[in-house]
């Protein structure tokens, strides 16, 4: 007699009516495994223990969960960008730090990536979307993380913050991207890269001083202002106290 295999039945996550949360931690898991095109609405509704009809109240297709997906991705990254800004003891290191964020973002998250350049960067949605201001939020740290440290590029090169996060952000896809096309990706040292190129960039722009690149806050504000000279030390200056010779 033949054996019958029951078929495994999955709880549902969340309670009803708030599984939002959970079919998004299940859909992030199936993408980074298999990848985004291959996986249904269907494999992600079974996975979550769900009917596909459930997954589409708070879904309305399969895009608009991509972009979800994506999106919160990018809640969590923009939370530890924030994180390092705050906590960086110089202009350097937090410039090493986001610098390797973004490279583990890219490199240990290639579907979401794939995901943000083909189904939500590329779409014509996506300048007025949540995906594009919560990016914005991300990459904006960068310029958070230059004015905190009082540091500016050198005038001389014409080339503003704003300018300058496009060109270290753009420069950093097209690295891991190239190195995702070579099946390379693994074999990079994200640490030693973003320290290199940490040093790079600042020596571009001319604010590599001491290895530190940026007075910090306060220094900043204390070099910004002219020191006063004191009265006292004025009346008993030798040029107040010289008497002119008589005639």
């Amino acid at each position: 007699m033949q054996k019958v295999h029951k078929r495994e039945v999955l709880r549902p996550v969340g309670r009803w009516g708030e599984r939002e949360k959970g079919i998004l931690e299940v859909a992030t898991s199936l993408y980074a495994q298999g990848g985004y095109e291959t996986i249904s609405m269907a494999t992600v509704a079974s996975a979550a223990g769900l009917s596909e009809g459930t997954l589409y109240n708070y879904f309305r297709d399969k895009q608009d969960l991509v972009l979800r997906v994506s999106v919160a991705a990018f809640e969590r990254h923009t939370v530890e960008a924030e994180r390092i800004v705050a906590e960086a003891r110089s202009l350097r290191d937090g410039l090493e730090q986001l610098i390797a964020l973004e490279l583990r973002i890219l490199i240990e998250a290639k579907e979401i990536y794939r995901i943000w350049l083909r189904e939500v960067r590329g779409s014509s949605s996506y300048p007025q979307s949540a995906a594009r201001e919560i990016l914005r939020r991300f990459s904006s740290q960068l310029i958070h993380l230059f004015e905190k440290w009082g540091a500016i590029p050198d005038a001389r090169l014409g080339i503003s913050l704003p300018l300058m996060r496009d060109l270290m952000f753009g420069g950093l896809e097209h690295v891991v991207w190239t190195a995702i096309l070579h099946r390379r990706e693994d074999r990079m040292n994200v640490a030693q890269l973003a320290r290199d190129l940490a040093g790079a960039y600042l020596r571009a722009v001319g604010l590599d001083e001491a290895g530190g690149g940026g007075r910090g806050p306060k220094a900043q504000r204390a070099h910004a202002q002219p020191k006063r000279r004191s009265r006292k030390a004025v009346r008993g200056s030798p040029e107040r106290s010289r008497r002119r010779p008589r005639e």
